[in-house]
């Protein structure tokens, strides 16, 4: 089992860093895998995450897992929205102050040395991680700095991220997929894949957590033809535009 908690941590800690040294552009610099966000709302993004759940406050009827449910979805969205209006009037400093604080307790529930609250989601230690993860490199991207594109959090984001194609391919009733990073190795789907998707992993991890276009995906090594595995890359909705990092 890798360390859930220390991958958190870590990516927690480069992400406060950078807010910092970003200094007052963090208020206008805009986030371009989160072209609505500035670099400050992405910081208050992760804080309220980790606020609300350290205390209990996300619904437990809000399924976060459930991608492919339009209902769902426009649910966690307004959901996100409004711990983001909260928090419009804070500084930086004062998010990273609240992060730091419910993420004192948030690890600890991580760790196993309190539960979480009974009204958390399912595999929430692995969302908050894969959050972190990614958030990290969207920070990254939104400074023009790749020092941490190794980090543990981001690494394990695609591998929380196949396991949700998993459930949207048995939705859609989709035909195998052999998926290839690196070392690792998926199926995802019964039967002998009819495709295969060979990548970097941490370009997989991106394209996963929906931060490629359509034409990056299908510009991927593929043996086998990629179209009926495209929607699989959108847990949060179509990107039209290129992203390159």
């Amino acid at each position: 089992m890798p360390d859930l908690a220390a991958a958190y941590h870590d990516a927690r800690v480069a992400m406060a860093t950078l807010a910092r040294d970003a200094g007052e552009k963090a208020n206008e610099t805009q986030v371009p895998a989160c072209p609505d966000w500035t670099v400050r709302d992405l910081i208050a993004h992760v804080t309220s995450i980790a606020s609300d759940l350290a205390v209990g406050k996300i619904p437990p009827d809000l399924n976060l897992i459930q991608f492919w449910d339009d209902d769902m979805s426009r649910r966690r969205e307004a959901f996100i929205d409004d711990a983001l209006a909260k928090r419009s009037g804070r500084t930086v400093e004062q998010l990273l102050t609240e992060w730091d604080t419910a993420a004192t307790r948030l690890e600890s529930m991580i760790r196993g040395e309190e539960p979480f609250p009974s009204e958390s989601p399912p595999l929430v230690e692995w969302i908050v991680v894969t959050d972190v993860g990614q958030h990290l490199q969207d920070l990254e991207g939104a400074l023009g700095t790749t020092d941490h594109r190794d980090a543990l959090a981001t690494g394990l984001s695609l591998r929380s991220y196949v396991e949700g194609m998993r459930f949207r391919s048995a939705h859609d009733r989709l035909p195998a997929l052999r998926i290839r990073a690196g070392s690792r190795e998926w199926v995802i789907g019964d039967g002998e894949p009819v495709a295969t998707l060979t990548g970097d992993p941490f370009e997989l991890a991106r394209a996963a957590s929906g931060r490629r276009s359509p034409d990056q995906i299908r510009a991927y090594d593929w043996d086998g033809d990629p179209e009926p595995f495209i929607a699989l890359f959108y847990p949060y909705g179509l990107r039209t535009e290129a992203l390159v990092e």
